[in-house]
């Protein structure tokens, strides 16, 4: 579903970058365009203006409002037509009396009209958790680099930032579907879940200890005492992804982590991960990230600890 939603992604219209203090009390339109808004710092509040009030107070009885934290990501409007979100508003909300004086920052950006067919069955609001963006490396790359070129007011890094919208939506669109993927695997495997947990952390540890070894489904279930059917169904039960693409997502980390701290070249970091040449490294890495692996190791130095892909879940 993810590759037809891909191949129908509306054009990026417009991006803007909203900062400043929560108390100062303000407000996003979520406008008449389909939209996506990324929480960096701060809580929001998506309602109708009558369940928004700048005041920070809570929404009226009976009002329906999504609470948004940091780290979340909101689509707005990419469903049926008619399901748009202009009566939507994000408003940022004022912290507790009392509490010490916060920032909030919001990313926004715009889309043309949403077509039909795959991209139709989408809710009209479509929530993703912090947790799940922190899971997909790519839409956290991805949301990095735009905040980067937003920060940046020169004419070059506004067209960057443009540029990233439809990797943006992309990335998004990646992620939603497979937290529904994992949440239905989680409610398959919910009873007796736990008697898969040793099993499963042994195939764990032995990717993250051995990231460069040529594994195979088969060699893993094997080592982890299971059949391929089994591992794969109990994997994807645990943690929400297939064995082999966890795999893929353990390497690139270790990737971002190599080219971001150490001085070895592209071909001596294929090797550490796990890829035969600096061509399929690059390839899978770009395709990860939506960055060159080169591009990516002058950035992160040049932004510091500003620009990381978020590690992958340990084993138990």
């Amino acid at each position: 579903m993810a590759d037809e939603m891909e191949r129908q992604l509306p054009r990026g219209v417009a991006v803007s970058r909203h900062h400043g203090p929560a108390g100062a009390l303000w407000r996003a339109s979520a406008g008449d365009l389909p939209s996506l808004h990324v929480v960096v710092q701060g809580a929001f509040r998506l309602a109708q203006d009558g369940a928004c009030p700048l005041d920070g107070a809570r929404p009226l009885d009976g009002a329906r409002a999504l609470e948004i934290g940091a780290g979340d990501l909101v689509l707005l409007g990419f469903g049926a037509r008619g399901a748009g979100p202009g009566e939507q508003r994000l408003c940022c909300v004022a912290p507790p009396a009392g509490a010490a004086p916060a920032e909030a920052e919001l990313i926004s950006a715009t889309y043309a009209a949403a077509p039909g067919g795959a991209l139709a069955s989408l809710a009209p609001v479509v929530h993703l958790p912090a947790g799940e963006v922190r899971r997909a490396p790519g839409l956290s790359a991805v949301v990095g680099l735009l905040r980067a070129a937003l920060a940046d007011p020169s004419p070059g890094q506004a067209a960057l930032a443009r540029s990233l919208l439809e990797p943006l939506l992309a990335y998004a669109l990646h992620c939603h579907e497979r937290a529904g993927e994992a949440g239905a695997a989680r409610a398959r495997g919910r009873r007796g879940a736990r008697a898969f947990d040793r099993r499963v952390a042994r195939a764990l540890r032995l990717m993250q200890e051995r990231p460069a070894e040529r594994w195979t489904l088969e060699a893993l279930a094997k080592a982890a005492g299971l059949s391929r059917a089994a591992l794969a169904r109990r994997f994807l039960a645990e943690l929400g992804v297939p064995p082999l693409r966890y795999l893929a997502e353990l390497r690139m980390q270790r990737a971002a982590e190599l080219l971001a701290e150490g001085d070895g070249s592209l071909a001596s970091v294929a090797a550490e991960v796990g890829y035969d040449s600096e061509f399929a490294f690059s390839r899978a890495f770009k395709r990860h990230t939506g960055e060159a692996p080169g591009a990516f190791r002058r950035r992160s130095r040049s932004e510091g600890a500003a620009f990381r892909l978020p590690p992958v879940r340990a084993a138990a």
